[in-house]
């Protein structure tokens, strides 16, 4: 496995991208906070690491490759607000290629052992007012 810095905003963006491609769940989950909230496509708030999970699965089961542009990152004491701009590729199970884009707009938080977790996820930004 990489050797990921999660105490920088983008060492913890870039493990939580490397657990997708990889189909790590664990991993992947291991990226929020205990009070995160993981906000759908749709504009459903997923408020559990219980409810996160399956979101996780359900990404992590794809092996999608995430790309993202130049970060805009602002940080206050031990929150930092991350946003960037994303595409998602890789291919279904029935062998259709997928190519997804957003505009992330989350909050990270620092844990006790200064490690960056995202307690507000989400991935579609401004995307979720259209729902």
């Amino acid at each position: 496995m990489n050797d990921f810095n999660r105490k920088t905003q983008a060492g913890a963006v870039a493990y939580f991208r490397y657990c997708i491609k990889n189909g790590d769940v664990e991993g992947a989950l291991s990226c929020f906070h205990p009070e995160a909230v993981y906000i759908d496509r749709d504009g459903k708030e997923l408020r559990s690491l219980e409810q996160i999970q399956v979101a996780m699965e359900s990404i992590c089961r794809l092996k999608l490759n995430i790309q993202g542009e130049i970060p805009h990152v602002t940080v206050v004491g031990n929150l930092a607000m991350w946003l960037d701009r994303w595409v998602m590729t890789g291919i279904t199970p029935d062998g259709q290629p997928i190519k997804m884009t957003g505009h992330t707009s989350c909050i990270m938080k620092k844990d006790e052992a200064d490690n960056w977790l995202w307690i507000v996820d989400n991935p579609f930004g401004s995307a979720i007012l259209n729902h």
